[in-house]
C-alpha cells in the first residue's frame, strides 16, 4: 500500500468547488460575480489592507540620462510607511526633454520584469547599472521594445529583487532574492507576496497617471513570470488598465504552480476556495488581453495554457468582444517573445 499523499491532495482540488468557477451565462450577471470575484481576490492577497496605509507617493526624480532615443529616468516613490521602493521612467523620442514639456500626452505601459537580478534586466543595464554588453536574459529587455514603440515605461523594482531585497540577501549572487523571507514573513501577518507587489503596481498607477505627458486614457501593463503574475492581478483588479499582454504566466494554477516548482511569491492561501487562474483572468475582459506562452515552457505547461485561453474566450464572447483577446503560442522556452505584443500594444493603445 502506497503511503504517496498525492492521490489524497488531488482529491481534494477535485472535490474543491470555487465560489466564482461557474462564470456568469449572461451579461446581466457579469456585474455581481465580477464585483465579487474582485472582492475575494483583493482580500486573499491581503491588498484592501495594504491600500488602508498607502501614503502619499511623494515622487523624486534620483538621476536622469539621455540614451538616444529615450530618456532613463530613476525615481523614488513613498508606498507606504517605512516602504519607499525605486521606478525606472523611459520616456520616448519627442519627450526626450521633459514630460512636463510634452505637447501631447503619449500612452503608457507598466512593465513588470520576473525573476532574476531585477529591473536592470529589462532595461538594458548589468546588475550594477552600466550599459549591459551581454545578451539579454529570457526577458529580453522588453521595456526597451516598448519605449522604442513609443510608450512610456514604468518600469517598478519589484519588491524583493534587486535593490528591492533585504539588506541580509544582498552579500552574494545579485540574483539572489528576498522572496522567501519577505512572503512568509508576510503570510504570518495575514499579507501575502503576490498582494505587495499588486500593490505597488497600483501605486505605479497612481504615479504614470500624476504625469503631464502620460495619456491617462491609454494605460497598458505587460509581464514576464512572476511579473505576469503582477500584470494578471493588476489588470483584473484595476481598470485603469486598458490593456495587458500576459507572458509566460497565463495557466491554470493546478498545472502550474501546484504541480512543478516555483517560487513561494507565488502562491496565496485560501485563492482555491474562490476561483481557479483563468476565472481571475477573465475579469480583465472586456478590455483587450493577449497571452504569450513558449510552447516549450516546462513551469506553464503550453497544453494548460492553451486550455486557459478556451476558457477565457468565453467570457470575452460574452463581452461579444473576441476581437480583443489574443494569443501567441511560439516555439520558444519561457521567455519574452514579443512579435505580436509590441504591434498589439501599440494598436490597442495608440
Amino acid at each position: 500500500m502506497s503511503t504517496d499523499p498525492t492521490r489524497f491532495l488531488n482529491q481534494l482540488y477535485d472535490n474543491n468547488q470555487p465560489r466564482y468557477t461557474n462564470q456568469p451565462g449572461s451579461l446581466s450577471d457579469w456585474p455581481v460575480w465580477s464585483s465579487g470575484l474582485k472582492a475575494a481576490v483583493a482580500d486573499s492577497i491581503g491588498l484592501k489592507s495594504l491600500q488602508q496605509i498607502q501614503t502619499p507617493l511623494n515622487p523624486v526624480r534620483v538621476s536622469s540620462e539621455d540614451c538616444g532615443d529615450f530618456r532613463r529616468e530613476l525615481y523614488q516613490l513613498t508606498i507606504a510607511p517605512h516602504l519607499m521602493t525605486q521606478t525606472w521612467l523611459l520616456i520616448p523620442g519627442v519627450q526626450v526633454a521633459e514630460p512636463a514639456a510634452a505637447t501631447e500626452a503619449l500612452p503608457a505601459v507598466l512593465a513588470c520584469h520576473g525573476h532574476g537580478y531585477g529591473v536592470r534586466a529589462i532595461i538594458g543595464l548589468d546588475p550594477e547599472g552600466n550599459p549591459r554588453q551581454t545578451e539579454p536574459d529570457y526577458q529580453k529587455d522588453f521595456a526597451l521594445s516598448l519605449v522604442r514603440q513609443g510608450f512610456i515605461v514604468a518600469a517598478p523594482e519589484i519588491i524583493g529583487f534587486g535593490a528591492a531585497r533585504r539588506e541580509e540577501d544582498t552579500h552574494g549572487s545579485p540574483e539572489d532574492s528576498s522572496c522567501y523571507s519577505i512572503s512568509t514573513y508576510l503570510l504570518m501577518l495575514g499579507l501575502t507576496m503576490p498582494g505587495l507587489r499588486v500593490f505597488q503596481a497600483l501605486r505605479n498607477l497612481d504615479f504614470l497617471q500624476s504625469l503631464p505627458g502620460v495619456n491617462t486614457d491609454r494605460i497598458g501593463c505587460m509581464g514576464i513570470s512572476g511579473g505576469g503574475l503582477v500584470a494578471a492581478f493588476s489588470a483584473a483588479l484595476d481598470e485603469r488598465i486598458r490593456a495587458a499582454v500576459i507572458s509566460g504566466y497565463a495557466n491554470t494554477f493546478r498545472d502550474s504552480i501546484m504541480s512543478v516548482f516555483h517560487c513561494v511569491d507565488n502562491y496565496i492561501p485560501g485563492l482555491l476556495r474562490y476561483c481557479e487562474l483563468p476565472d481571475l483572468i477573465s475579469l480583465i475582459a472586456p478590455r483587450p488581453l493577449l497571452i504569450e506562452n513558449g510552447r516549450q515552457d516546462d513551469i506553464f505547461p503550453i497544453q494548460a495554457a492553451e486550455r486557459a485561453l478556451l476558457q477565457i474566450r468565453q467570457m470575452y464572447a460574452l463581452h461579444r468582444a473576441a476581437d480583443r483577446i489574443e494569443s501567441d503560442f511560439f516555439e520558444g522556452e519561457h521567455q519574452i517573445h514579443g512579435d505580436k505584443a509590441y504591434p498589439w500594444l501599440k494598436r490597442w493603445l495608440s
